[in-house]
């Protein structure tokens, strides 16, 4: 019998220490499950921000973009522009241009 009564306080011993054990982990899983949700959060608060940037960026590329469609109607090809202001040196065909500026005929 006395042996009995020694194996119950031997089991009861481990079963205390399971429990403690038990209660450890139970604590340690709870704070990394908060942990993880509150990186969670802020991963998502930072995908909306990028998300928020993203749309912003994007609607000024297009508000740039119809800006310079609007413009482009006003703005000459550099070409054109060049011939404009340097008509002979430009022109493949320099007598001819030099010749139609002075009014003269071939």
């Amino acid at each position: 019998m006395a042996s009995y009564l020694a194996q119950e306080i031997q089991l009861a011993k481990q079963h205390e220490k399971i429990l403690s054990r038990r209660l450890v982990l139970l604590q340690q899983m709870e704070s990394h499950l908060r942990d993880k949700d509150a990186e969670q959060a802020w991963h998502t608060q930072e995908a909306d921000a990028a998300h928020k940037r993203n749309v912003s960026l994007l609607n000024d590329i297009e508000a740039a973009a119809k800006n310079l469609q609007s413009r482009e109607h006003l703005l000459l090809h550099p070409e054109i522009v060049n011939l404009e202001t340097h008509p002979i040196r430009t022109s493949p065909y320099s007598t001819i241009g030099t010749t139609l500026m002075l009014g003269r005929q071939t």
